[in-house]
């Protein structure tokens, strides 16, 4: 009964620590393990099967297992003891990268929890054992899907309230399982696979410096070709916001260029406006090459807003009115919005160097999108270095 019970309790806790805003953020996992608690005189080695489900950074794990525990010496002699058939359920609070965004490399967490377990020498099956336990641990990450994890828990006693706690077996239990790893948009961390991550992007840059991906995007019956007049043109900067807050959520990929697989800041303003029947170059620099210059201090819904580090312009967004913009972030994680008037605003209002309309109030745009033709294609732009989103 208080085994079916913990389980249960386990499976709640892990459905309500997923608010409904965080759907597209939620990631999670299935692991076999087997754990070997050696507490002499007793030996206790268990197999058994654990979920867990949360958002980057913190998840919820349930888990139970099945398993034997033997006793090493007998008092007096060194005659090996009966084995029993033993049991162990936990329901645990993670904290660490376990469930953001995958990818190779090694993941340290740290976690703490309650959970029950036979005695060592049950008397029944169902006699329990009340504790509380916290550890960490180590996941080794094997692509996108798999991950071998070990980790090592300290189990204490909760309370002494039945005789079956008399026989409660203090010791380390170490375990080590293989997990299955699905949802969360899963891509490389940022964190613990940048040297790899740099590398690759730099591979990415140098096989692609001629001939940059296009975004894939659906064809219009209608495809705007620049230059153009303005009454299609300020059509389809009104429509753009719209269009770009169904990708709200979608994480941010380097050279990225598709919701499927996640999108850089150039890559996401490229696909929204090519959702709109408009050709937009490829890369951030590109773009502050083309169409009509206003002033920063004059923007209006749909006019492309440019950013500088390093030396160079290397970040775009699209302005959504009232100091507000929506973007592809690294820092922020994938796409969002952000305002100017907050302190992460603040970074890209002090790094805003320029402003591009894709409509010039009557007249009809000199430069050409499509193509990029002012500036070639160099290299994708670089992840931002915005300080990160308050929580």
């Amino acid at each position: 009964m208080h085994l079916r019970r913990l389980i249960g309790l386990s499976g709640a806790l892990s459905y309500l620590m997923v608010p409904a805003g965080l759907t597209a953020q939620v990631a999670g996992g299935v692991e076999l393990y087997g754990t070997l608690v050696n507490a002499e005189p007793v030996a206790r080695t268990m197999g058994g099967l654990s979920l867990g489900v949360g958002t980057p950074y913190v998840g919820i794990r349930g888990s139970g297992g099945l398993g034997i525990s033997s006793l090493g010496a007998q008092t007096g002699g060194s005659t090996q003891g009966p084995s029993n058939l033993v049991w162990a359920t936990n329901a645990d609070l993670l904290l660490g990268p376990v469930n953001a965004r995958l990818g190779e490399g090694f993941m340290p967490y740290a976690f703490a929890g309650v959970g029950m377990e036979s005695s060592a020498q049950p008397a029944a099956f169902t006699d329990a054992i009340r504790t509380w336990s916290y550890g960490g641990g180590m996941q080794l990450a094997l692509g996108r899907l798999l991950s071998v994890n070990g980790e090592a828990r300290s189990r204490h006693l909760a309370a002494m309230a039945t005789p079956a706690d008399t026989q409660f077996v203090r010791g380390i239990e170490y375990r080590i399982g293989i997990g299955l790893h699905f949802g969360g948009g899963r891509q490389r961390s940022s964190v613990y696979s940048r040297r790899t991550s740099d590398a690759r992007r730099t591979s990415d840059a140098r096989r692609t410096s001629d001939t940059p991906p296009r975004a894939p995007r659906p064809s219009p019956s209608t495809r705007t070709t620049w230059p153009v007049s303005t009454t299609s043109a300020s059509g389809a900067a009104r429509r753009v916001v719209p269009t770009a807050e169904q990708y709200i959520g979608t994480p941010y990929r380097y050279g990225g260029t598709s919701p499927r697989t996640g999108f850089d800041c150039s890559g996401f303003v490229q696909y929204v406006y090519g959702m709109q029947g408009v050709n937009l170059p490829r890369t951030s620099r590109q773009m502050a090459g083309s169409g009509i210059a206003v002033s920063t201090s004059a923007l209006a819904v749909g006019d492309l807003m440019l950013f500088s580090q390093g030396g160079r312009i290397s970040h775009v967004a699209i302005y959504a009115g009232n100091g507000r913009f929506i973007h592809s972030s690294s820092s922020g994680n994938g796409v969002r919005y952000d305002d100017l008037g907050t302190r992460r605003g603040k970074w890209f209002a002090d790094h805003m160097v320029a402003a591009r309309r894709v409509t010039s109030d009557g007249r009809i745009l000199v430069n050409a999108f499509a193509g990029g033709a002012l500036i070639a294609f160099d290299q994708f732009d670089p992840p931002d270095s915005a300080p990160p989103p308050s929580r």
